[in-house]
């Protein structure tokens, strides 16, 4: 829709200059005025059609319901003339086919690629308005798509990561497990507890109530994979990491025993419906309660156990095949959901919280690698039914929400809205299901989903969520910097986007996700690993904190972050492709029919030369495909001075050509072991400057080294300083400071020396504390204190 500044959900919920319309003036005393509403923009695959939903006529065009709660009447409508619509291509480099061009709701075609304006024209004989959008015409992704490389054994060696993946290791991970073993935990409580008393009430025995919010077996489930996943990072004789694994080990003997305890024996896995629960002081008597039963589309079922089966696949990993305990637990649970759920005869649903959808998938197909056969082909296709439910399976139109994506089909969403960390796990879902079907009108909405995130409603830093609506997206361009950035949301995008390189071969999606991982979720945690932040906004207030009321993200934040083989590495039958730079001995298994031990020596983000010795286990001729990163994929964001391309390609010390391909920087030969791949990605500091239509961020800048992200820091300097035009931008590497970092030196305009450090490392000169800090009660006057100062800023001033 084309209207700067504003998404259709902002126009819907505007008064009528809001809207974007062109008046013709033929104005009367007793006729309202005549609005239009074409819709959003968005992307539709060749040969696909776009499905258009406009609206003309009088007061405020109709809105979805934006949360479950939101269910006042719509206000009556000013009553004016018939109106007539048309629909007309007004640019374009081909034809546009409407299925029906006077209707408000239809489809278009198109006939070549490129990008398309339409207008929906409105008349009433009176006065007229209208209201375009753009649509982008794309080919369709490649019919193959990259194989996953899945996290087994493998070492790090890389002066960042193999300090954070200690740290996590070493304390936060036992910091989860020992908070999950508690039994006391009166805020953010619901641990291995819960399964304890599960277990109990299944064989019949006394037993007491759920504890904590109904999808608290999630931070289990995600812990056990986190678990699972550290234990294959190779120890390399460090006595902590050496102890903390016994630690981990000796928690999986025991907790493993409890979660299969808690399994009904029809395979359903939630203790909040086999236990009945404490809430506000009241017990709930859950005997009653049916399972996939749309009065409890809340109680997160699919969310938690989608989490079951995901712990399951890297759990079996890790045991190398040995303990399928997990496995066949996750296989009873799938096939629980798949015997109860799908088309007639058995029953529609869909949960108020996505991730069974894309468990399902990642489920589905990690069988098929296991057993063959297609085995795990149904919860795939179980997998598309959930999505396809949620607006079919809703009860009526006050149940199909924005806030939970159910307010339009999957295939009819171009706009990314509602909480943002069931957005992504929604859309990642999306992602699975295109590549899995080749549903032209999935690929259509997943490509346009991506490109409202990433071009309208994505931060530098590259975490989602403004929180204008419950934890979820605002309109367009609204990216304020007290963003909301859910840690799990970060999670989720990052899913996405390997996914869509995965399906794409394109290396812009992983630029993307590498941009997440570095800022929005390695920040996530301090440096000590004892504390974390639940969201992340890019003006901070406050230290991290050891728990939090909604422990969602604990879990989530390690085992999101440890799969580094699976983010680094994707396969073909081309060869390997080279997606993140650290230093790691890592083995990509079956690359044409041999495996390839990549060994990478790096001190990446620090420094640009990689060196990466290629081992194949056989002498074989295959392609290496290395990223060459792009720090401008957003629209949203132009670094400045540029800084892209690759250096000079080496192999064995001599330069060989090596031309580049959708971002990759391809080398062809016969390789064998030993052989050494050379090169050199450049980085410099950079300004980057946001667009105009983003309010927060006019007159500033942020500061860019590489694939990092700076902040300003009052530890440093006064943050409300100016930031000099003319300044030169300088690295420094500072061993002491931050576990080892490289610092950008500048000058603020009064001539004093600017310091700027990773956001990643942010915050971390201040205590943690043990929960966030509440917000401040109002005093006796009804005036609420203020928050703290900020302390850590992202924009800073420019002059």
């Amino acid at each position: 829709m084309k209207q700067e500044g504003f998404s259709r959900r902002s126009a819907l919920r505007r008064a009528a200059v809001a809207v974007p319309v062109l008046q013709t003036a033929i104005f009367a005393q007793d006729v309202p005025e005549l609005k239009g509403d074409a819709g959003v923009d968005r992307v539709v695959v060749a040969n696909g059609k776009t499905y258009l939903r406009g609206w003309a006529g009088y007061g405020d065009p109709p809105r979805p319901h934006i949360h479950p709660w939101d269910q006042q009447a719509p206000k009556p409508a000013p009553q004016g003339p018939p109106v007539t619509l048309s629909w007309q291509k007004e640019s374009g480099p081909g034809q546009v086919t409407f299925a029906d061009p006077s209707a408000p709701i239809t489809t278009a075609t198109f006939s070549a690629p490129g990008i398309y304006v339409l207008k929906l024209a409105a008349d009433n004989g009176r006065m007229k308005a209208a209201s375009t959008l753009t649509v982008k015409v794309e080919p369709p992704p490649p019919p193959q798509q990259l194989d996953a490389v899945y996290t087994k054994r493998f070492k790090i060696d890389s002066p960042l990561w193999s300090a954070r993946a200690k740290a996590l290791m070493v304390n936060w991970i036992p910091h989860c497990i020992d908070q999950i073993n508690r039994t006391d935990i009166e805020i953010g409580p619901g641990g291995i507890d819960n399964f304890v008393e599960a277990g109990k009430k299944l064989r019949g025995e006394p037993h007491g109530y759920h504890k904590g919010y109904v999808f608290s077996n999630a931070w289990v489930h995600q812990t056990v994979e986190a678990m699972s996943i550290a234990l294959m990072i190779d120890a390399q004789g460090d006595a902590e990491i050496e102890a903390a694994h016994r630690k981990m080990r000796a928690t999986l003997d025991d907790w493993i025993p409890k979660i299969l305890g808690a399994q009904e024996p029809d395979g359903y896995l939630q203790t909040a419906f086999t236990l009945s629960r404490i809430d506000r002081g009241k017990v709930i008597d859950t005997s009653n309660y049916k399972h996939w039963d749309p009065a409890h589309r809340g109680d997160h079922e699919g969310y938690v156990a989608g989490y079951f089966l995901e712990a399951a696949i890297n759990h079996y990993l890790m045991t190398e095949k040995k303990d399928a305990r997990l496995y066949y637990a996750a296989r009873k649970l799938a096939d629980c959901w798949y015997n109860n759920l799908g088309p007639a005869p058995k029953k529609p649903w869909y949960d108020g919280h996505q991730q069974m959808e894309q468990g399902l998938v990642r489920f589905g197909r990690f069988v098929n690698d296991m057993e063959g056969g297609g085995k795990g082909q149904r919860y795939i296709e179980l997998a598309k039914f959930l999505l396809d439910s949620r607006y079919l399976a809703a009860a009526s139109e006050k149940e199909r929400t924005e806030y939970d994506q159910s307010h339009l089909p999957m295939q009819q969403q171009y706009e990314a809205v509602g909480h943002a960390v069931r957005a992504a796990y929604t859309y990642s879902g999306m992602a699975d299901v295109a590549v899995e079907t080749h549903d032209v009108d999935y690929q259509s909405a997943v490509k346009s989903l991506w490109d409202n995130i990433v071009n309208r409603k994505y931060y530098v830093t590259g975490g989602i969520g403004s929180g204008e609506s419950a934890e979820g997206f605002g309109p367009n361009y609204s990216l304020g910097n007290r963003a909301y950035n859910e840690a799990c949301s970060t999670c989720g995008l990052i899913f996405f986007q390997w996914k869509l390189n995965l399906a794409y071969r394109d290396a812009r999606y992983a630029d993307l996700y590498e941009d997440s991982m570095y800022n929005a979720l390695l920040g996530s945690v301090d440096l000590e690993g004892k504390h974390f932040y639940y969201d992340n906004p890019l003006d901070e207030r406050v230290a991290r904190y050891a728990w939090h009321v909604c422990p969602c993200c604990v879990g989530n934040i390690p085992r999101t972050l440890l799969m580094l083989p699976t983010w680094t590495y994707a396969k073909s039958a081309e060869g390997v492709w080279v997606n993140m730079f650290v230093g790691s001995s890592i083995t990509v298994e079956n690359v044409v029919g041999t495996d390839v031990e990549m060994v990478q020596k790096t001190d990446y983000p620090w420094s640009g030369r990689v060196a990466i010795t290629v081992n194949p286990k056989i002498s074989k001729k295959f392609e290496v495909r290395v990223r060459v990163p792009d720090r401008a994929v957003s629209e949203l964001y132009k670094p400045s001075p540029a800084v892209g391309g690759i250096g000079a390609v080496k192999v064995n010390g001599k330069a060989v050509k090596a031309p580049v391909e959708n971002g990759y920087a391809v080398v062809s030969r016969t390789w064998k072991a030993g052989d050494r791949l050379e090169f050199e990605l450049p980085l410099k500091p950079q300004r980057v400057q946001a667009s105009e239509k983003i309010a927060a961020t006019r007159g500033k800048v942020a500061l860019r080294y590489g694939p990092l992200i700076y902040n300003l820091e009052s530890e440093d300097q006064d943050i409300t300083k100016t930031l000099a035009a003319g300044s030169e931008l300088t690295a420094e590497w500072r061993k002491e400071l931050l576990g080892g970092v490289v610092v950008l030196k500048g000058k603020f305009t009064d001539g004093s020396e600017m310091l700027a450090v990773p956001n990643y490392a942010r915050m971390n000169r201040k205590a943690g504390t043990e929960y966030p800090p509440r917000p401040p009660r109002p005093a006796a006057g009804g005036q609420r204190p203020a928050p703290p100062p900020v302390a850590s800023i992202v924009w800073i001033k420019a002059g």
